[in-house]
């Protein structure tokens, strides 16, 4: 009787071949995340770029991709990480550190538009070191001075000097403040 041969591998290399395409795919899947990560990277240099020129607007729309593509990230990491379970922690602490620095990203956006839609008022007055009220409250600050924090809309300035040789002058005007303008006011005091 003829051996028949039976065509195939062994047992053990079919084994090996498993194991062959259980690591092929946990260096797949890992490879994946660090192109992701990689991606993530990219554009935050980009935004450290825009952030150099001061666009504001920019840096806000690349922001919220860049968010995304953080998004993105963790999904997967989520999800197919048990494949590469050695990478998976790696990549969900990249993510919380990513986030970390959007968050602080944001935190210049939104300081620079509050900036660029502040108002900025000088007030001048003759004589000088006049008290300024704003509002009617006493800012304890004397002329001339520079205002960065008003609200835009209308003020009412009120300055007050005393003068030993004319007495008691003042002056009081209302102003309008307009955002991201800067104003310098000028008032001649008067006697009361």
């Amino acid at each position: 009787m003829a051996s028949e041969v039976t065509p195939g591998k062994s047992k053990a290399a079919l084994v090996l071949d498993i194991i062959k395409l259980v690591f092929d795919i946990m260096q797949t899947v890992s490879f994946m995340m660090f192109i992701e990560e990689e991606g993530i990277q990219i554009r935050g240099f980009g935004i450290m770029s825009l952030m150099r020129e001061d666009l504001v607007d920019e840096v806000e729309t690349q922001l919220n991709a860049l968010e995304d593509q953080v998004d993105n990230l963790e999904t997967f990491a989520d999800s197919w990480g048990w494949m590469a379970p050695y990478m998976k922690p790696t990549y969900l602490n990249y993510v919380q550190a990513a986030r970390d620095q959007i968050d602080a990203w944001r935190a210049w956006v939104a300081a620079k538009k509050a900036e660029r839609d502040k108002a900025i008022i000088r007030i001048v007055s003759s004589p000088t070191n006049a008290e300024i009220y704003i509002d009617g409250s006493n800012t304890n600050l004397l002329t001339p001075h520079t205002f960065d924090d008003l609200a835009p809309g209308n003020h009412t300035i009120k300055l007050r000097y005393f003068s030993a040789r004319r007495g008691q002058l003042e002056y009081e005007d209302t102003i309008t403040v307009e955002k991201g303008k800067t104003k310098e006011f000028r008032f001649v005091l008067q006697e009361v």
